[in-house]
């Protein structure tokens, strides 16, 4: 757990140095600085430490993410990364994710796809989904209990906030088949390993739907070296 201690000091020290620069046209930032500095640094020296944090916090990322850990320690330092992204970086990222997806082959001839109703941290699919919801069957999932309950979004579909604060379709349990599967998850690796939220959710759902294409969708940051597998995991066909 060291590196992600080192990861998240230098995170919070990055956001100080950024907190001060930002107010130094203002001559009350250094009482708003709380102490952290004073009028004796200078912008040039400010500048120079938010390049030193930003550049160690790429090292550590790079570190974390090679490295081999249990799959509760890969949870915390992927959320970790997720929060050093701001809101913007993020819905940047998943436009570029999902463009790939939308230009997929798969993707292109498939009629029937579930996709799903992102968090706020996950990559962004709900601009994504109202934009092919009327050429296409979407099927979200919800979570009932245990389990993934598959609901099929319609013209009339309307959401609320179901378990976790996922949006859920309000509409009949979709008892079809699909086409492609498109899956989040909070880390992948390269044989399209994936790891979850830890509730096994999806591992139960999709070994009930072998031979259909699964495809993964990740942020950058999200991609690992080596995702911990048990004997009941799913794996990804292709991550995006």
């Amino acid at each position: 757990m060291s590196i992600l201690n080192d990861y998240n000091d230098t995170f919070q020290y990055l956001q100080n140095y950024t907190e001060v620069f930002e107010d130094l046209d203002d001559p009350s930032y250094v009482a708003r600085g709380n102490g952290f500095c004073d009028s004796k640094y200078s912008e040039d020296f400010i500048e120079g430490q938010m390049a030193k944090y930003r550049a160690r916090l790429l090292d550590l990322e790079s570190q974390m993410r090679s490295a081999d850990v249990p799959k509760p320690e890969l949870r915390k330092m992927v959320r970790a990364m997720k929060k050093t992204r701001s809101a913007e970086e993020l819905k940047q990222q998943s436009a570029v994710i999902m463009s790939k997806l939308e230009k997929h082959p798969d993707f292109k001839k498939a009629k029937r796809v579930m996709l799903y109703a992102s968090l706020p941290d996950e990559v962004q699919t709900l601009d994504f989904i109202q934009r092919w919801r009327a050429t296409k069957e979407i099927i979200l999932p919800t979570v009932v209990g245990d389990d993934i309950i598959p609901v099929a979004l319609d013209a009339g579909s309307a959401f609320a906030v179901g378990d976790f604060d996922i949006p859920d379709p309000q509409n009949h349990p979709y008892e079809g088949g699909y086409d492609l599967i498109v899956v989040p998850g909070m880390a992948f690796d390269s044989a399209g390993n994936r790891l979850g939220r830890g509730k096994g959710y999806y591992d139960r759902f999709l070994s009930q739907h072998a031979g259909i294409k699964k495809i993964g969708i990740c942020f950058d940051f999200q991609k690992v070296k080596s995702v911990p597998t048990e004997p009941t995991d799913v794996r990804m066909d292709e991550i995006l």
